[in-house]
């Protein structure tokens, strides 16, 4: 039954007809004052719609796409999609003022939180997560929602508004300290940082706060407008986030052993023990002679593959004999490789780059400026003017 109500008297109407007979629950509310209200809710279920819509795209996309990083992603998107769906016909009740109900419905909907945390944890430290810390992580918002429903104590949904407050801002503030780290592991082992750095991230997190905040005042202060803000900025940050993530690569596998630090057996070929003299040998030739950092997606374990070692020899080539990072290294020799093309022929920026093993004309141009203090098309100019 649908009842549009205009002001109090209509609503005083409504609470006398449902204490005549209980049994006639199945309504359906909009009160209208001045078509403001009726305008809300219309807004609510628009906002609700496109978001339904997107987490379920998204949570499709990320389990086709597969890896531990999509497949968290995808749980949490359907999640997400499936909280959604479950909220829509019980707006009416934030609407009315039936806040007892819908306070239950968030907490059920804080299952959810720890994901958030997971999909962080996996971006930063690939391959950290195991299922015995995401149970013992989930524990807290399952038995808190289901204490505050069965029991009807408002203390234990306050207890876990509060709970999902501090463990939020833990890993946000966890996040920021790894995504450094992450960073540098990357130099370790990566020519590049197109799809894999999270610099991103960093920028993505700070609006996490403001986010955040609108959740624990919804949770507080049930209202629909914050439910709205609540929901429209989350959708807009998590179509922003989804982008990065999938085209975000897969670094589980290069990145071993950089939290946990690995040793030489683990990694090694047979029972191969070779000097550090004829593996740096080995090394410079496939630099020097064969050009391997004119290849754009080359990786550390690409050249350990090429000189018959692991990648802790090689690594340990670079960070102790060459006295620089993967990254650095490469690059420099790829900068090398490019000064030479800018001062002996015509071609354009963007040839060069790609000539020189760079991924994009953008990656070039700020590889070349953090080596040589200026941008390849100001080194150019001035080599014309002299």
């Amino acid at each position: 039954m649908l009842w549009i109500l205009h002001g109090n008297a209509d609503r005083m109407q409504l609470f006398k007809w449902m204490a005549f007979d209980l049994r006639k629950s199945d309504f359906f509310v909009i009160f209208v004052g001045d078509n403001a209200i009726a305008m809300q809710y219309q807004i609510a279920l628009y906002i609700y719609g496109m978001a339904t819509m997107f987490y379920a795209m998204m949570a499709f996309f990320f389990w086709r796409k597969g890896g531990r990083l999509s497949i968290l992603v995808a749980i949490l998107m359907t999640t997400i999609c499936l909280g959604c769906i479950k909220d829509v016909p019980f707006l009416h009740d934030e609407l009315s003022g039936f806040t007892e109900f819908w306070a239950q419905l968030t907490a059920v909907d804080m299952v959810a939180v720890p994901m958030y945390a997971f999909v962080l944890a996996e971006l930063v430290r690939p391959g950290w997560l195991t299922i015995r810390s995401i149970v013992i992580q989930e524990m807290p918002f399952l038995i808190l929602p289901a204490l505050f429903i069965f029991s009807g104590i408002n203390l234990f949904y306050y207890i876990l508004v509060g709970w999902a407050a501090v463990y939020g801002t833990f890993f946000l503030i966890w996040t920021m300290v790894w995504i450094p780290r992450y960073n540098a592991a990357l130099r370790q082992r990566y020519s590049y940082t197109e799809n894999v750095n999270l610099g991103w991230l960093r920028v993505i997190l700070y609006t996490f706060y403001v986010i955040l905040a609108l959740w624990i005042a919804d949770c507080i202060v049930i209202h629909l407008n914050i439910e709205i803000l609540y929901m429209a900025g989350s959708l807009m940050l998590w179509m922003v986030i989804c982008y990065f993530i999938y085209r975000h690569e897969s670094v589980i596998d290069e990145l071993k052993g950089i939290a946990y630090p690995e040793t030489p057996a683990a990694e090694a070929v047979g029972n191969e023990v070779q000097s550090s003299s004829d593996l740096s040998r080995r090394i410079m030739t496939l630099f020097d002679e064969q050009r391997i950092f004119l290849n754009p997606h080359l990786k550390l374990s690409d050249v350990a593959r090429e000189v018959g070692s692991n990648r802790t020899y090689v690594s340990a080539f670079f960070n102790r004999e060459a006295s620089s990072s993967f990254y650095d290294f490469v690059n420099s020799r790829r900068i090398d490789h490019a000064l030479r093309l800018l001062d002996e022929t015509d071609l354009s920026i963007k040839e060069i780059a790609a000539q020189s093993g760079f991924n994009s004309p953008q990656a070039f141009v700020r590889v070349f400026t953090r080596f040589k203090s200026l941008s390849p098309t100001a080194y150019r100019k001035n080599k014309f003017e002299i």
